[in-house]
């Protein structure tokens, strides 16, 4: 089940609105018009009228009201945000509340009044408070809790006050620091916007983080994969590393389903953003490249985000009966160019069919209403497209599952003494003629500037590896004296010159 948790204390918040959707924008264009840290759906509003169903107040103006005593987020400026009663008619000294139907209030749990309409397991939003922070949850459409359970298990995270949100098609949820973007299939009546204070609110960015070392293993041995009933054994004498190719599906995900009799692939270890899994012992024969590196080389998969089924090497052409995450994302890109596709539901039906052969139609391409490679490459030139696989959305997704495999080959190195060298990944292995050919890594990291070559430099330098002294190798070839190496660094003739220069004839 994906979910999006996240919480900011009170004293990184610079500011906290409550943004009015009059014009019923999309979440995209509320976050590029707005440029919030945080975005997620606010309380229930009504379908007929476009209006709010329970107290709010926004900018010092009371929008809707109740005859009941509604627990709410309530404030005037931001860090000052608390949790209050707003009593019938609205009357509360705060500038802006939202209200709506409370799960927890002062630790305690709250009966959940909720009409039948906004009932079941439905993908929901909520706020609260966590810890001294503002905390915020959201389960997408096609997922989710009915309200008692959502109620209980922000509880068991250990939320003190807890309010549910909108839900339904209306699961709306930005967060600029971690580049994660819901949109539902509804645009949300009215969304809590957050700003962060100054210096807290960049974007991820790790070209200049250190790979940091995340060594927290969890053993889950596949006892009932074949190939672990097999009892081969190996020596191991290099690693090599893997991607899923199955976008969205997490560690735990894939070790359920390699964990049967039958199942045809079996690797050492599953990495994703919030784990590593060991599911084979290290000495054990693992099924992972098709080729002799089965005989010699740990293995490791990396679990891909969801966004990864936009890669080219990865897309499986859509046609009318595809449904799911792809499909919504081509009728958005459709509807973005001014085709309408009878809905942004995920379900490819005769409208998505019709406006895409309108759209291929005008782009010169074969109107077969089939969203192929060639459609897609297409589609996924203009200028933020949604078809488009953008970097910056799983930025720092990648980052996590990059330091957990630096950091997994760093202790596979040490324990069975092998050096960066000797690690290697599909691709390269298809290359060597010991893997079948498979594309991955180097069809999803170059999107992120990184290569295999950067990854043994990363583990490299994790291992503790000793720069070459440049200087001494120039000093020593050329017999220069100390005071013109003095000289040569003076002029910021640095590691890269002198190595340069100690290579020279």
């Amino acid at each position: 089940m994906s979910k999006y948790i996240t919480s900011i204390p009170l004293g990184d918040i610079d500011r906290i609105r409550i943004y009015i959707n009059s014009g019923k924008l999309s979440l995209r264009q509320i976050v590029a018009q707005e440029a919030p840290d945080l975005a997620i759906t606010g309380n229930f509003w009504l379908y007929g009228s476009y209006q709010p169903a329970c107290p709010i107040k926004a900018d010092g103006k009371v929008l809707a009201t109740d005859a009941y005593h509604y627990p709410a987020l309530i404030w005037d400026t931001g860090p000052d945000i608390s949790m209050g009663i707003v009593p019938p008619g609205g009357a509360c000294g705060k500038a802006n509340y939202i209200a709506n139907s409370a799960g927890l209030y002062q630790g305690k749990p709250e009966t959940m009044y909720c009409k039948p309409d906004v009932r079941g397991r439905r993908g929901r939003t909520g706020w609260g408070m966590w810890g001294g922070a503002l905390a915020c949850i959201a389960f997408p459409d096609g997922d989710g809790m009915e309200p008692e359970e959502l109620r209980d298990y922000v509880q068991g995270l250990g939320w003190s006050d807890f309010i549910m949100g909108d839900g339904g098609r209306k699961v709306n949820y930005y967060n600029r620091a971690t580049g994660d973007m819901v949109q539902g299939r509804d645009p949300s009546q009215n969304l809590i916007l957050v700003y962060k204070r100054k210096g807290h609110s960049s974007k991820p960015d790790d070209s200049d983080k250190e790979d940091k070392p995340m060594d927290d293993i969890t053993q889950a041995i596949m006892t009932n994969s074949d190939c672990y009933k097999a009892g081969r054994t190996i020596t191991p004498k290099g690693i090599m590393v893997h991607s899923t190719a199955t976008p969205g599906a997490d560690a735990q995900t894939i070790r359920s389903a390699w964990d049967r009799s039958g199942a045809e692939a079996a690797v050492h270890y599953i990495i994703d953003d919030q784990r590593t899994l060991q599911t084979l012992p290290d000495t054990c024969r693992a099924w992972h490249c098709g080729g002799a590196a089965n005989n010699t080389h740990l293995s490791f998969e990396i679990c891909e985000p969801q966004e990864c089924r936009l890669i080219p090497a990865e897309w499986i052409a859509l046609k009318r009966g595809s449904s799911g995450w792809a499909v919504q994302r081509l009728q958005m890109e459709l509807q973005a160019r001014g085709y309408d596709p009878k809905g942004v539901d995920g379900s490819f039906g005769p409208g998505c069919d019709a406006a895409l052969r309108a759209c291929q139609k005008d782009l010169g391409l074969t109107a077969d209403g089939s969203c192929g490679p060639a459609t897609l490459a297409k589609l996924a030139s203009r200028q933020g497209s949604y078809l488009a696989y953008n970097p910056q959305d799983t930025a720092t997704y990648f980052g996590a599952v990059w330091g957990r495999a630096v950091a997994l080959c760093v202790q596979l190195c040490k324990t069975y003494g092998l050096t960066a060298a000797d690690i290697l990944c599909h691709s390269e292995g298809y290359a060597k003629g010991i893997a079948s050919n498979h594309a991955d890594v180097m069809h999803w990291w170059p999107y992120h500037s990184k290569t295999m070559d950067i990854f043994r430099a990363a583990v490299d330098k994790a291992l503790g590896a000793q720069e070459p002294d440049y200087r001494a190798q120039v000093q020593a070839r050329f017999g220069l004296a100390e005071e013109t190496m003095d000289y040569l660094e003076a002029y910021r003739y640095g590691a890269d010159l002198l190595q340069k220069l100690a290579a020279a004839n």
